[in-house]
């Protein structure tokens, strides 16, 4: 997914410079025209020229990209979005150790047969956060391998990924990718620096 462009775009009577970005759960339009599309709710799709049409419940999007660009969309909205646990890159050989609960139903459910026992088991650790104490806990833990930091979305969260990002980086880890966990939680993914 991440798939982006940017043309002249008309939507339901809005219409000027806009950006597409096509993500897993749905298309986001922002600039003159800003709405957030869920994927469940694009009905057709196809190309004439160097115009992208997109046809919504709600009605036809018009996306003028220019023909290269426009020709590339009609694959990239076929192709079936990744699942949460491919995101995440878990899976039955790909364990993970929880170092907090898992309590956002959506990661429950990609963590089904992907979850470590142990340090030496997995290849990854993850963590739902919810407030700096909990990041606090779990930091002696963290250890060398990668780390999934999730936490609620939003700036008025009590704990964001903004704030989770500043504390680790200051601790010497890096972030290195980022993916939606569900309508309410998002995670990024931390390596310790090695200089």
């Amino acid at each position: 997914m991440g798939r982006e462009a940017t043309g002249h775009i008309t939507y339901l009577g809005q219409s000027g410079t806009a950006k597409l970005l096509l993500e897993s759960q749905e298309l986001i339009v922002r600039g003159a025209v800003k709405t957030r599309i869920p994927r469940a709710d694009i009905l057709e799709y196809g190309t004439q020229d160097e115009v992208l049409w997109i046809e919504t419940t709600q009605g036809r999007l018009v996306a003028d990209l220019g023909a290269k660009v426009a020709a590339l969309w009609p694959q990239a909205l076929a192709k079936a979005p990744p699942s949460l646990g491919e995101k995440l890159g878990v899976s039955a050989t790909k364990r993970v150790l929880l170092l907090t609960e898992a309590r956002d139903p959506d990661l429950q459910s990609a963590l089904v047969g992907s979850t470590a026992q142990t340090m030496s088991n997995a290849v990854m650790t993850l963590a739902e956060l919810y407030a700096p104490s909990e990041l606090a806990a779990i930091l002696p833990r963290l250890g060398h391998l990668p780390f999934w930091g999730i936490t609620r979305k939003g700036k008025n969260s009590v704990f964001n990924d903004d704030a989770l990002r500043a504390t680790l980086r200051a601790e010497g880890w890096v972030d290195t990718k980022s993916c939606s966990v569900s309508t309410t939680m998002t995670g990024t993914r931390y390596h310790r620096h090695t200089p």
